[in-house]
């Protein structure tokens, strides 16, 4: 007996065809998954080989590169925030040292979160949704 593949979103008609409308037992179902799996496996293999060739090979890292910047803002984010809920502040002269450039680079990642939650503060105090408090 063959079993065919589950329903794909990039052709769900082939899938659904194959799944739904031949019975699984018969030499077509069969070929209508294989020939939908094999057309599946090589448009996403040759979709993101061409984008990896196109953009010197980062493509396959943008999505991990996207995330750990989003985590970066994340918690600079989280610095400011609790910079101003609190008042302690991350000491970057221990983190820089004697190095005044990596102080800067530190200064302005903070900076960031600073900005983040200014704007976050901005547009949730302009919705309807908050109140404020204080």
């Amino acid at each position: 007996m063959v079993r065919s593949p589950a329903p794909s979103p990039d052709f769900p008609i082939l899938s659904l065809f194959s799944i739904y409308v031949l019975p699984s037992n018969s030499p077509a179902a069969a070929a209508a998954a294989a020939s939908s799996l094999a057309v599946q496996q090589s448009s996403k293999n040759l979709f993101s080989q061409l984008l990896d060739l196109l953009t010197l090979g980062l493509w396959s890292k943008l999505g991990r590169l996207s995330h750990y910047a989003f985590d970066a803002v994340l918690l600079s984010a989280f610095l400011a925030g609790m910079k101003r809920s609190t008042g302690l502040t991350f000491k970057t002269d221990k983190v820089a040292g004697e190095n005044k450039e990596v102080g800067k680079w530190v200064d302005k990642y903070l900076g960031v979160g600073e900005w983040v939650m200014d704007q976050s503060v901005a547009i949730a105090g302009s919705s309807g949704w908050f109140d404020r408090t204080r």
